[in-house]
């Protein structure tokens, strides 16, 4: 697993203009594609149509409303995204990992998870999109100063709000969590090496911290809106204190199912048949302590939501804008590169095969194999959601007595990661 910055998003901005026919300055009404929005999901799949040897003759235009901005080393964005192997693969066949590597990244070697027993968002502006009724008409896209493109294709990568969602008439299932995020970048006191994600459930959300180099870490405190509105006013001195307290305190926990549960935690490295030797050596560490904050605190509100259709004729939907899910796990953004990946597929496929592009029966293929893949990963990051928001002791006893046998079995374990990988 890897924690990679969100800089939206010079780094790939700079490779998805390597082609003549990716330039807006000399761009005619028409495009055969058209990808609406520009984050790291929308970036990425230009880069991937780009490099398509079977799309070469074909004009690509990516539509975003921000401006370009420039990387800078100095600092850390607050909000970083969790990477597997998958979305490693990815950003690698476009030759945009070996510059994230260098500046903007960190492995996580080791994960410990524990249990504890505003609404800001990013809006884009709105393309007005005109869906054709038939295969003969072209997707017509207002842009905001009045003028009109066309094309055959148009993909929506244009966030949780998605304009192109609306337009398809998809039904949208969603609902709030009524949680904030809030994140940020902090200093930590051991000077040993930060490799290990940090993990904690407590009663009104998960806190993490992701590993950013030796000495900074990236929060991400997923908690209800009134105490996320609360930490965002606090000053940086009492806000590390109160991350420190999340971290450390034992005000939650229940003395019978902590006594119960040691006693099987402790049964299990007895008796651990299944496990490793590396994981048999594996002893339960302490967090690190918090003493700074670089910049300011900021959050973002949570919620889940996931498009029935992913496609309609000539138009299709990744990222965000087809499913939204919980933070606690880390799978947003490769879910989004996933249906990235996915999609260059079916288009190389169609074209080889001398079909259309945006035929309709091959994006019937990406919308089946992704929510094949997608609405498992969705489900049980939601019922993890359930699961630990909760502090009645029978399910409290359920969840730790669970975390410390799945410890244990370090087959079930390998096997969990591989397919978190895929």
């Amino acid at each position: 697993m890897y924690f990679v910055e969100m800089k939206r998003f010079s780094l790939l901005s700079k490779y998805a203009c390597w082609r003549s026919n990716y330039s807006t300055a000399s761009r005619s009404d028409h495009y055969d594609i058209i990808i609406s929005g520009g984050g790291m999901v929308g970036f990425a799949m230009a880069c991937c149509l780009g490099k398509s040897d079977c799309l070469a003759s074909k004009k690509i235009l990516l539509l975003e409303s921000s401006s370009q901005k420039q990387l800078t080393l100095a600092s850390y964005n607050a909000r970083v995204s969790a990477l597997n192997h998958g979305s490693k693969s990815l950003l690698e066949s476009l030759g945009v990992w070996q510059h994230i590597e260098k500046t903007r990244f960190a492995s996580i070697k080791k994960m410990q998870v524990w249990d504890a027993c505003s609404d800001a968002a990013i809006t884009f502006w709105k393309n007005r999109f005109k869906l054709p009724q038939n295969d003969d008409e072209l997707v017509q896209v207002t842009l905001e100063d009045g003028s009109c493109l066309t094309t055959d294709l148009i993909i929506g990568a244009d966030g949780y709000n998605s304009g192109l969602r609306q337009n398809m008439k998809s039904q949208y299932i969603s609902f709030d969590y009524n949680q904030m995020a809030v994140v940020a970048t902090l200093r930590i006191s051991e000077c040993a090496e930060n490799i290990t994600a940090w993990q904690r459930f407590l009663p009104t959300g998960p806190i993490a911290l992701l590993p950013l180099n030796n000495e900074l870490s990236s929060l991400v405190w997923s908690t209800d809106k009134i105490t996320a509105k609360c930490l965002l006013d606090l000053p940086p001195d009492i806000f590390c204190d109160r991350v420190n307290q999340a971290l450390w305190n034992n005000e939650f926990r229940n003395l019978g199912v902590h006594n119960v549960s040691e006693r099987i935690f402790q049964m299990l490295k007895i008796f651990r048949i299944n496990s490793t030797e590396e994981n048999a050596n594996d002893t339960r560490q302490l967090p690190p302590s918090v003493v700074e904050i670089q910049g300011r605190q900021a959050a973002f509100p949570l919620s889940f939501g996931h498009s029935v259709d992913y496609i309609s004729n000539k138009a299709v939907l990744i990222g965000d804008a087809a499913h939204r899910i919980h933070p606690l796990a880390g799978q947003g953004v490769n879910l989004g590169f996933g249906d990235v990946v996915a999609l260059n597929d079916v288009i190389c496929e169609a074209v080889n095969n001398g079909a259309d592009h945006g035929s309709y029966l091959y994006l019937k293929q990406y919308q089946s194999n992704r929510q094949l893949h997608n609405l498992p990963v969705m489900a049980t990051v939601h019922g993890l959601h359930f699961l630990y928001s909760t502090t009645w002791a029978p399910i409290v006893m359920l969840r730790s007595t669970g975390l410390n046998v799945f410890d244990s079995l370090s087959s079930v374990k390998s096997l969990i990661t591989k397919k978190a990988s895929i």
